[in-house]
């Protein structure tokens, strides 16, 4: 259910409405911050029916939308409840998703497969997909995919999920993700810009297959940024040894972050834990779904360093911690934060050896003389 109303309500000009009792919209509510309306059920709809709750809700509402979305939740689900046959009522897009269909991700590729889409096979330029409001890259993954997909001279159109309702009219028929784990129908598969590697892969293939835009700017940006990143990794291994790390995320999350710190530290990957269902990969990943197994998978080798939630951090405050995926609690995140394309993956490097560097107890350079330094700058 969470999934679905994240990806709907990403979209500017949508009211979204959660058909179910109070305990399901609040979550959502809490943790995604867009205005969600609900239905709030009590017992007495649950035997008689909630069919006319909803409608009065949509009828109360729809003048201040383009459209609206109705994401039904269990109860009304189990008890079979349909709006459709209303007068009126017919274009109201209904997702059927609750929690007991599926994962996170279920829910928003299905929502998004109801999207009112339509596809110009004409039309330049591609989509973005794989954003999504309660990740907390979503916004930075946003700025800097789109940064970079323009910089190369190519048109970002429909943004799923967080863009204008009108611009899901008359898409381009190519689309790019910044997550493939949620890469819906909508347009051709035309590449990833997880990382630096995927997105010089993808721009150059977009602008090959396309016959329009340019990649060099971009091709030369990822290579000094490669560079920085060896630089500043071998620095590092020139005084501590590698780290030891637990990952947690979605999967495609974490089996990027597992290559980077395998590639450039020679970290040591003693448990990676997927919350969403595992695909074939080179590493060992592990389904993850609940607090129970990722305690286990954390105490049979403690790490050095974990990349995960404020779930993962409490099972081991001792180790350095990077936030990675939600809920961060007792912390405070409001810059636009990308683990995308080319910012994406010096960003997450530089959390990692700054989270080492800090969990040793030592500074920058531990032989400097401070006052030495100073008094050179001021000169």
């Amino acid at each position: 259910m969470t999934g679905a109303v994240s990806c709907l309500a990403g979209i500017r000009g949508m009211g979204v409405i959660i058909h179910g009792s109070s305990g399901c919209y609040y979550y959502p509510a809490t943790i995604l911050r867009r205005e969600l309306h609900c239905s709030f059920l009590i017992e007495e709809d649950i035997i008689f029916g909630a069919a006319q709750r909803l409608r009065d809700l949509i009828s109360e509402i729809r003048s201040q939308y383009k459209t609206i979305a109705v994401v039904q939740t269990c109860t009304p689900a189990i008890i079979g409840d349909n709006i459709e046959d209303f007068p009126g009522m017919q274009d109201i897009i209904m997702v059927d998703s609750p929690g007991f269909l599926g994962t996170f991700e279920d829910g928003y590729l299905h929502a998004q497969e109801l999207l009112p889409v339509s596809v110009d096979p004409g039309k330049k330029g591609v989509n973005l997909d794989g954003i999504n409001l309660i990740d907390p890259f979503s916004s930075g993954n946003t700025m800097e995919t789109v940064r970079i997909v323009t910089n190369a001279g190519i048109p970002i159109a429909a943004v799923f999920s967080s863009c204008p309702l009108e611009h899901l009219s008359g898409i381009p028929p190519r689309t790019v993700s910044a997550n493939p784990d949620l890469s819906g129908t909508w347009g051709e598969n035309s590449g990833s810009l997880l990382g630096i590697d995927q997105t010089t892969k993808t721009i150059v293939d977009l602008t090959e297959r396309g016959g329009y835009g340019n990649p060099d700017e971009i091709l030369k940006e990822a290579a000094i940024a490669e560079q920085q990143i060896i630089r500043s990794c071998d620095k590092y291994l020139q005084r501590f040894d590698p780290p030891s790390v637990a990952l947690f995320g979605g999967f495609s999350y974490v089996v990027f972050a597992a290559r980077l710190l395998e590639k450039y530290l020679d970290a040591s990957l003693v448990c990676i834990g997927s919350r969403n269902q595992p695909r074939p990969s080179r590493f060992r990943v592990a389904a993850t779904g609940s607090l129970t197994m990722v305690r286990d998978l954390i105490e049979q080798d403690p790490p050095d360093l974990i990349l995960g939630s404020s779930f993962e951090r409490t099972i081991c405050p001792s180790a350095a911690f990077v936030p990675f995926t939600y809920p961060l609690r007792g912390m405070v995140r409001i810059r636009a934060r990308p683990l995308a394309g080319i910012q994406g993956e010096l960003a997450l490097m530089e959390e990692v050896l700054n989270a080492c560097i800090d969990r040793t107890g030592h500074g920058p350079d531990e032989y400097a003389d401070p006052s030495a330094d100073f008094q050179a700058l001021c000169k």
